[in-house]
C-alpha cells in the first residue's frame, strides 16, 4: 500500500462486547456458548466465538432457532444496556491513562479511534498498544483487539485482521508487515469487509473486477468516484495510505435528539402509553442538559400495531415554544399535550418516541426582550437542582410526569442480568465458585 503521508491511526473495540460483559460477572460463561439479544429480546446483536461455530448468524430472530436442538445449550441473555454503558465507561477512561483525550475519537458504545502520530516519536506504536491490551484485560477483564494503519479505514482493516488471525495476538499494525503477507492478507480478503463497502457496494464493484480489498485498493478512485460518489474514491484513497478522514469534533452538539423504544406488548391503554412516554422524554432531556442546548420545538409520534406490518408510524403531532428551553416541565406538559392529540381508544400501539428539534448551544441563545427573564431564571435554577439530584442519587429517584410501578410498557427482558455495577441490590455475591475463579486467575 502507498504511503502519502505520516499520519497513523488505531482502531480499538472490545471482542464480542455484550458477551464479554456478561462473562465478565458470571465466569462459568467463559468457553461456553453465549447470545446477546436486541430490544423485547428479538435478533441476535452480540455472540461469543463458540456460538458464531455454532452457526449463529448476526441479527438472526431469536425465536426462529431457539428451539433447534444444536442451540440448546446456548446460554441467551437479554441486552442489559446500564452495564453495557457502565463498562463502557471504564473502557474509555483506561484508554485515557494511555492517550490523550483530544487524540481519541468514540465510535461506538465499544469502539474507539485514535490519533497515534503525535505518539509515533515516543513509543513503539505496535508494542503501546499491546500495552493497552493488556491492561484491558487486567483491569476490566475485557479482551480487545487494536488495528494500526496510515488512515482510519486502514487501522478499520486492520483491526479486522487482529480479531480474526491469532497469530497478530490481538494488534496487528499494517505499516510493520511483510508486504508479501499484506498482500496475500488482501487479496483474501473481500471488498464487502473494507469499512464503508458493505454487501450491497460490494455487489456493484464485481461488475467492474473489484472483489478484493487487493483489487479495491488498487483501483482507479477517480473512475469509481464518477461511477459510485467522492465517499468511494476517499475509501480508495484511504486504503492506498492517504487519510482523509480526521477525528470528528467532539464538541459538535447533536441536530436533534430521538428518544424511542417499542413495548413489550401491544397497548391501547393512554395512562400506560403516558408513562412510556415520560421515561423516553426523561432519557432525552438528560441528553439535552449534558449538550447544554436548548429546545425550540418538539415531535410526539405513535407506532400502530397493523395486520399487514409489524407496526407503521402514525402521524406525528409537533408543537413550537414561544421561547428556546430545557424546562422539563414545560417540555413534559406539552409532550402530553400532544399525546392526546394522537391517541385513539380503539387503536393498538406497539411504540411511542419523542424528537428535541430545532436545537441550539445555550451559550449562543440571546433573551428575547419580552421573555420573562426572572421566570425562566428560576426555572433554569430548578433543573440544575432537578439534574444535580438525579446525579446523586440515580436517574429514577425525582420524576416528573405520570410514575407506575406497572411495566406492561416496558420492554420485554425475559434473560436480563442484574445491574451489577449500579444497584446496591444487583451486587455480586461472592461464593465458592467466585472464589474458585479469582484464585484460579
Amino acid at each position: 500500500m502507498t504511503h502519502f503521508n505520516h499520519e497513523y491511526y488505531a482502531l480499538i473495540d472490545i471482542n464480542n462486547c455484550y458477551v464479554s460483559c456478561e462473562r465478565l460477572f458470571q465466569p462459568k460463561l467463559i468457553d461456553q456458548p453465549v447470545v446477546v439479544l436486541s430490544n423485547n429480546d428479538g435478533c441476535v446483536v452480540s455472540r461469543s466465538n463458540e456460538a458464531k461455530a455454532l452457526g449463529i448468524k448476526m441479527a438472526v430472530p431469536w425465536h426462529q432457532i431457539k428451539d433447534e436442538p444444536q442451540y440448546q445449550a446456548v446460554q441467551v441473555f437479554s441486552s442489559n444496556y446500564t452495564l453495557y454503558a457502565e463498562m463502557s465507561s471504564r473502557f474509555f477512561l483506561t484508554i485515557q491513562e494511555f492517550f490523550n483525550v483530544d487524540d481519541i475519537e468514540a465510535y461506538s458504545i465499544d469502539e474507539c479511534f485514535i490519533h497515534l502520530t503525535p505518539y509515533a516519536k515516543l513509543f513503539d506504536l505496535e508494542d503501546y498498544c499491546r500495552q493497552l491490551v493488556k491492561t484491558m484485560e487486567q483491569w476490566l477483564s475485557l479482551p480487545c483487539s487494536i488495528g494500526i494503519g496510515r488512515s482510519k479505514t486502514q487501522a478499520k482493516l486492520a483491526n479486522h485482521f487482529a480479531k480474526k488471525i491469532s497469530s497478530f495476538n490481538q494488534v496487528c499494525h499494517l505499516g510493520a508487515l511483510d508486504p508479501l503477507i499484506l498482500e496475500d492478507l488482501t487479496l483474501t480478503t473481500p471488498a464487502k469487509e473494507v469499512w464503508g463497502i458493505g454487501h450491497q457496494i460490494s455487489k456493484r464493484l464485481q461488475d467492474y473486477n473489484i472483489y478484493s480489498c487487493y483489487d479495491l485498493t488498487f483501483a482507479n478512485e477517480h473512475y469509481l468516484g464518477k461511477a459510485f460518489s467522492v465517499v468511494i474514491a476517499r475509501t480508495v484513497r484511504e486504503l492506498k495510505g492517504q487519510s482523509c478522514i480526521s477525528l470528528d469534533d467532539p464538541e459538535i452538539p447533536s441536530k436533534r435528539i430521538l428518544a424511542s423504544r417499542s413495548f413489550s406488548q401491544n397497548l391501547n391503554d393512554l395512562h400506560q402509553i403516558k408513562q412510556a412516554l415520560i421515561f423516553h422524554l426523561n432519557r432525552a432531556h438528560r441528553r439535552l442538559m449534558t449538550q447544554q442546548q436548548l429546545c425550540q420545538c418538539i415531535q410526539v409520534f405513535l407506532y400502530e400495531k397493523t395486520e399487514t406490518k409489524p407496526y407503521k408510524k402514525a402521524q406525528v403531532a409537533s408543537i413550537g415554544f414561544e421561547y428556546a428551553t430545557d424546562d422539563l416541565l414545560a417540555l413534559t406538559q406539552a409532550s402530553l399535550q400532544q399525546l392526546d392529540v394522537l391517541f385513539d381508544k380503539n387503536k393498538k400501539y406497539i411504540k411511542v418516541g419523542i424528537m428535541f428539534c430545532g436545537l441550539y448551544p445555550r451559550q449562543q441563545h440571546i433573551d428575547d426582550l419580552w421573555q420573562p427573564l426572572q421566570h425562566i431564571q428560576q426555572r433554569q435554577q430548578l433543573m440544575l437542582t432537578l439534574s444535580s439530584i438525579k446525579e446523586r442519587f440515580g436517574s429514577e429517584s425525582l420524576q416528573v410526569g405520570y410514575h407506575s410501578c406497572q411495566s406492561q410498557w416496558k420492554m420485554k427482558q425475559l434473560y436480563r442480568s442484574p445491574h451489577y455495577l449500579t444497584r446496591w441490590c444487583d451486587l455480586p455475591c461472592i461464593d465458592d465458585s467466585h472464589m474458585a475463579v479469582t484464585q484460579n486467575k
